[in-house]
């Protein structure tokens, strides 16, 4: 058996051999496995690239303006007030009596803040029905339905 020697230190010829197959080996191993990364991320893309569907001819779109619709909704109006405290002190006795929520408003065109039941009907025949009952309650014999127009 061959030694070298460096620095004192001996080294055998096939422990040299062995150590540099071994990094030839390895460098070998690394080149292919980014080979193959490269084969798989190129599969990858490929599998990612979506193709729109045929677009027809432009003639067959036809934009329209969008048509604003409008609904109604009724709310029971149990109060109207000159005075904002006065419109909360009702909303708040009505609160507690109906177990209902109440919600105050100030009403530009009646100069007024409105007090009503919160949230509002879709349909007027329940909010009638509402009133209605309300109306054997001495304290909302007044109660009435406003309609209110939504865009």
């Amino acid at each position: 058996m061959i030694y070298f020697t460096n620095s004192n230190l001996l080294v055998p010829t096939k422990f040299i051999y062995l150590l540099v197959s071994a990094s030839i080996f390895l460098s070998l191993i690394g080149c292919s496995s980014s080979q193959e990364a490269g084969k798989v991320e190129k599969e990858t893309k490929e599998e990612e690239v979506y193709v729109f569907d045929e677009i027809p001819p432009e003639d067959t779109f036809k934009l329209e303006s969008p048509v604003q619709q409008t609904y109604e909704t009724f709310v029971v109006q149990i109060g109207a007030f000159s005075t904002l405290e006065r419109a909360r002190q009702h909303a708040e006795d009505s609160r507690a009596k109906l177990n209902k929520d109440i919600k105050v408003e100030f009403n530009n065109r009646k100069n007024l803040y409105v007090v009503w039941i919160h949230p509002p009907y879709e349909e007027r025949s329940l909010a009638e029905a509402y009133r209605n009952i309300l109306w054997t309650d001495e304290d909302y014999k007044d109660a009435w339905i406003v309609t209110i127009e939504s865009k």
